[in-house]
């Protein structure tokens, strides 16, 4: 009897460490067996997590379209995807604030490979600044151009590529945020983006399911990934986070080229640092989960909210 208690607990332990541990790796030939010659559309590829998995599917030998605002890093992504081993590359400079012609990137690659196998719509403006004190975060038009690049043109790809990916049992992946799931101070206006998205895509999960669609669908929940242009935009709140709520640009994408084979719904990462987010949120008191992140920001930046003010910052990709 005396042992029970300890051996329940052990197990009890075991079985949640089981459950709740990130799925194990996919080897190389596993992921090259399933890429080779495929035609994958990366959307928000000229730096960043984007950039790093073009050159990881490169390695893999896939067919890329790489698609971004900035004509320049697209051709040194596409020279160096080359080198790296790609079948081919395509490049489309495109902003995706443009809504109504989003659609024509999907008719590009068509028009080039004539098919589709893997959507990876990673493209994001993301912004950091306190709403009550940044007046053009106010701006309606402003808001709406926000929405457009994060939501909007994510909806209008997935609908135009989903004919395509239907023919060939393909795959989908919106990147979100752990931002999508729980509020972050000082960020009202993206994660605003990242809940809807959530809300739509895990929604349209069920309507593919419902139909019997061959096609899949990942949602990304990503917390802070350590891009050298997140670094640079936002180093002193980055550098003081814990190691286990960083994560890392190469396991992250490689995390994303995984997700076709795998076709898991939600791919978090960091993996324990999500786990933690969602946890914080969903069982404590909303006031004290506002007031630890409220704190825990404010500390980093050495100050109150004046400090964050300061600290606004912003991208697109």
């Amino acid at each position: 009897m005396r042992y029970t208690i300890p051996i329940l607990l052990l197990l009890i332990s075991g079985g949640l460490y089981y459950l709740l541990s990130p799925p194990s790796p996919l080897s190389d030939d596993v992921l090259s067996r399933n890429l080779q010659d495929k035609v994958v559309l990366v959307c928000g590829a000229s730096s960043g997590i984007g950039e790093e998995m073009v050159y990881q599917l490169a390695a893999l030998q896939a067919n890329i379209v790489i698609v971004a605002r900035r004509a320049d890093r697209l051709d040194e992504v596409k020279k160096e995807a080359v080198t790296r081993g790609a079948r081919a590359v395509e490049s489309i400079v495109f902003d995706f604030s443009n809504v109504e012609e989003t659609g024509t990137i999907i008719d590009k690659v068509i028009e080039k490979f004539g098919r589709l196998d893997y959507l990876v719509a990673n493209h994001a403006a993301m912004l950091s600044a306190p709403f009550l004190a940044t007046p053009y975060l106010q701006k309606p038009d402003y808001l709406l151009k926000i929405f457009k690049v994060n939501l909007f043109s994510h909806i209008e790809l997935a609908v135009k590529a989903l004919p395509y990916l239907e023919k060939t049992k393909g795959h989908m992946f919106f990147t979100s945020s752990m931002g999508g799931e729980v509020p972050l101070y000082s960020s009202g206006v993206y994660v605003s983006t990242k809940h809807a998205m959530n809300g739509f895509f895990y929604s349209l999960q069920q309507e593919l399911i419902a139909k019997e669609s061959p096609v899949s669908l990942t949602i990304g929940a990503f917390g802070y990934i350590q891009t050298r242009e997140l670094r640079e935009l936002a180093g002193s709140l980055t550098e003081k986070q814990p190691d286990f709520l960083k994560g890392d640009l190469a396991e992250c994408s490689r995390g994303m080229i995984e997700s076709y084979v795998r076709r898991e719904t939600t791919m978090t990462y960091p993996y324990w640092g999500g786990l933690l987010f969602r946890a914080l949120w969903w069982f404590q008191a909303a006031e004290r989960y506002h007031n630890q992140i409220i704190s825990g920001m404010e500390v980093s930046e050495g100050g109150g909210y004046d400090s964050i003010v300061k600290f606004s910052w912003g991208m697109t990709e």
